[in-house]
């Protein structure tokens, strides 16, 4: 797959999705994962999520900033695996592009709450995976075999 529809076909599951899984490394250096808001990707494939300072994300963040991402849609067995540079960001510019309503349950006075933050997922790496009809038609044979 060239280039370009690879982040054609990563743009277009991440948008169908409202919601990826995060995995950070915890201090004692097994995965940690949590399920995220998809904020609007960035033209040059960086991901955004919303997050406060103070949560155990931001802190594993900070400690070792290699992440990974993954998105999959279950109606397809479509699936991308991100892995990247993560960044926590308080730049009062961007906490107001990507507040979102739903924020307001967490941080109740807005965009301007200290522990507001965003993380910014550059990425290094993207595995893509999107079998098609004719794989779910065998996988499917192959299950009731079992």
């Amino acid at each position: 797959m060239a280039k370009v529809d690879l982040k054609k076909s990563v743009r277009e599951l991440i948008e169908r999705n409202r919601y990826a899984k995060l995995i950070t490394t915890a201090s004692d250096g097994t995965p940690h994962g949590r399920i995220m808001t998809n904020l609007p990707l960035g033209e040059d494939m960086v991901i955004w999520y919303a997050t406060g300072l103070s949560t155990t994300k931001a802190k594993e963040i900070k400690k070792n900033p290699a992440v990974s991402i993954l998105v999959d849609d279950p109606s397809d067995q479509t699936y991308v695996s991100i892995m990247g540079k993560a960044e926590i960001l308080t730049d009062s510019r961007l906490k107001k592009k990507f507040w979102q309503d739903g924020f307001g349950f967490f941080w109740p006075d807005g965009p301007s709450n200290p522990d507001y933050c965003l993380l910014k997922i550059t990425p290094t790496k993207i595995e893509y995976l999107n079998p098609g009809p004719s794989f779910h038609a065998n996988l499917t044979r192959t299950i009731v075999k079992l």
